[in-house]
């Protein structure tokens, strides 16, 4: 015969039933779950598994950040060359103008568009000294590139002489300028 037996309610039960659990009981299955291996908290050698993806994807990332760097400063050199130029070409700095067109960062035809440009440009420099300290830097870093690219070792800063070794002498010439970077003079 078929009884049905009253399902009793969470609500109904009467608390005194059960002994209360200790404090230990309450957190006995998050206990076991940790002690598995595959809680958030680290034991000592998940961290190392961990971490060497990580050391590689940052080696590798900054190989190609040191091959592909030349472009991106030869960009922002050229566009501070137009600027440097410009000041100094109009204020009557005829060494500094001299130094920065034998870099070669801009070219003949760039350097013609220039000389004929008149304007106020004061506002690209405090003085003529900063202006004068720019085209040096800039100068510094074509000479710095130009023998990067002749391999000639000696001559190099240290980031230079890395990346000679790793790249030049490997027999991979990292790239010097993309033209789809570099300010256009008009």
């Amino acid at each position: 015969e078929d009884k049905v037996w009253p399902m009793e309610s969470l609500f109904d039960k009467d608390p005194s039933q059960g002994p209360p659990l200790s404090n230990y009981e309450k957190i006995a299955s998050e206990i076991s779950h940790l002690k598995k291996g595959t809680s958030v908290r680290q034991t000592p050698g998940q961290t190392t598994r961990k971490l060497a993806p990580i050391i590689f994807i940052l080696v590798v990332m900054g190989f190609i950040g040191l091959y592909i760097m030349d472009p991106f400063l030869y960009a922002w050199h050229k566009y501070q060359a137009i600027h440097a130029y410009l000041y100094l070409h109009n204020y009557d700095s005829a060494t500094a103008t001299d130094a920065l067109a034998a870099t070669r960062i801009l070219s003949e035809d760039e350097i013609q568009a220039l000389n004929q440009r008149k304007g106020s440009f004061q506002d690209y420099y405090p003085s003529a000294q900063a202006a004068e300290a720019e085209a040096a830097t800039i100068v510094q870093f074509m000479d710095g590139l130009q023998n990067l690219q002749m391999n000639k070792y000696d001559q190099l800063d240290p980031l230079n002489k890395l990346r000679c070794f790793i790249f030049i002498r490997s027999g991979f010439a990292t790239p010097t300028s993309w033209n789809c970077l570099n300010p256009v003079v008009e």
